[in-house]
């Protein structure tokens, strides 16, 4: 039970005493004295004189108490007296303590409204914090009107409508934090994208506010977490967009190269197959026609990937725009890969129809691959030389390449010395490690002069 409950039942209990000293005596009670006194000293418990003018409060308690002696005693007149001391005593614990009161309280409503700014309230909890604020200005007005009771209940309100406003900003961290995770999302996609090479600054700014919005919302900073999250925000999503931009861009170009490189390798192609007699050999054949066909397919799809890469481009839809061209890039190396098999094709129906592919100037071998080598018909010196042909052959499952041929036993027996070969046909191999059926290379002997 609180100390002020106690003292009042008290006096309650002294007044009872007194009210039957008078009943039984029919003295004059000063009963409206000790009334008043009792009502200031209640009065001053409002505004916690018991904290802010304990002197005066203990006095006048005291001083209520001491009627009731003077009451027993007979002593009216000195009772009448002390309650009006009570009452003066209680007067002056209210007058010292109520502007007290409501300066301690403004500072407290004051500190709630300044932490609920730092959590952001202005954003997260506009209508309460306006109210806080709104409360203090009212309660100030009274303040100077000196009516500190009710500036007092206007502080007090404004600190419990600032708590609140802290209680509702402070429950948008989780809400943060998912933002910020997104950020993160935002930032590692800029990387992927080449925003080290491509928007260096940006993104390290997006980094660095990220960083600042991390370590706010630790220290529960919401408001300064807020505004670097909103940075972090913009500065993520930046290098995001630069970076897809110039990775878009260069997909882009390396789309219109590959695009047209195919195109010219496959136009090659049909130049080499537009003699009557090749082209009667290709309609001759459904399977060397058919992976014509496949070709041309691929290089239209090619360049309707290409054509809606440039048309995103133009709309700076940089995504599809990577997408596009990634797929013209993927179609155009199906077509170039896929061109040496039609050359294959090709020749095959060449040889079907017996259409020489170049001039005679070998013979070629009908034996097994190892067996594939063949005395040289260039010319009886070449021929004491040691020198021979080789006609490379289409064998699906097992192609020939310098390193096989070196190795075959009527060739060298020796898959390392391809090097040999591939010296002595330069002018037809470009790359050692692309040689195409039907193509005839001359075989230098084993071991030459100086060896």
């Amino acid at each position: 039970m609180s100390k002020s409950r106690i003292s009042g039942k008290y006096l309650a209990a002294c007044l009872a005493a007194v009210l039957v000293v008078a009943i039984g005596c029919g003295d004059p009670i000063p009963m409206e004295e000790m009334g008043i006194a009792k009502v200031a000293i209640a009065r001053a418990e409002t505004v916690k004189s018991q904290k802010y003018s304990a002197q005066n409060f203990e006095a006048a308690k005291k001083a209520l108490m001491e009627t009731h002696n003077l009451v027993e005693n007979g002593k009216m007149s000195d009772a009448k007296e002390k309650a009006v001391e009570a009452k003066k005593l209680a007067d002056a614990a209210y007058d010292e303590s109520a502007p007290k009161l409501a300066q301690d309280t403004r500072s407290e409503a004051e500190a709630a409204i300044r932490s609920a700014e730092e959590a952001n309230a202005e954003q997260f909890a506009t209508d309460e914090l306006s109210s806080s604020k709104a409360s203090l200005v009212q309660g100030d007005k009274y303040f100077e009107a000196k009516d500190y009771l009710s500036s007092y209940h206007l502080f007090e309100e404004s600190r419990e409508k600032a708590k609140r406003a802290l209680t509702t900003s402070e429950a948008q961290v989780e809400v943060m934090k998912r933002e910020l995770a997104e950020v993160d999302e935002t930032i590692a996609a800029a990387e992927r994208s080449g925003a080290a090479q491509n928007a260096p600054d940006t993104l390290k700014k997006a980094k660095d506010d990220a960083g600042h919005a991390r370590g706010d919302l630790e220290n529960k900073k919401l408001k300064s977490a807020y505004t670097n999250l909103q940075a972090a925000k913009a500065s993520s999503k930046e290098a995001l967009a630069t970076a897809q931009k110039e990775s878009a861009r260069g997909k882009l170009a390396q789309a219109e190269s590959d695009v047209a490189a195919a195109e010219a390798k496959l136009n090659d192609l049909k130049g080499r197959a537009s003699d009557p007699a090749t082209a009667k050999a290709l309609a001759a054949s459904e399977e060397a026609q058919q992976s014509m066909k496949t070709a041309d397919d691929n290089l239209t799809a090619a360049k309707e990937a290409l054509k809606a890469a440039r048309e995103a481009d133009k709309n700076q839809a940089y995504p599809e725009v990577a997408t596009q061209s990634d797929e013209a890039i993927r179609l155009s190396k199906i077509l170039t890969d896929s061109l040496p098999e039609t050359e294959v094709l090709l020749a095959q129906a060449k040889d079907r129809a017996g259409v020489e592919a170049t001039k005679p100037e070998t013979t070629e071998t009908t034996e097994k691959p190892e067996d594939g080598a063949k005395e040289s018909a260039e010319g009886n010196e070449s021929a004491k030389a040691g020198w021979k042909t080789y006609k490379v052959r289409y064998i699906p499952e097992n192609r020939d390449c310098l390193w096989k041929i070196s190795g075959y036993k009527k060739i060298y027996n020796n898959p390392r010395l391809w090097p040999k070969i591939y010296r002595a046909n330069k002018g037809k191999i470009k790359n050692p490690d692309l040689i195409y059926p039907g193509q005839v290379f001359k075989i230098p002997p084993k071991k030459t002069k100086g060896e």
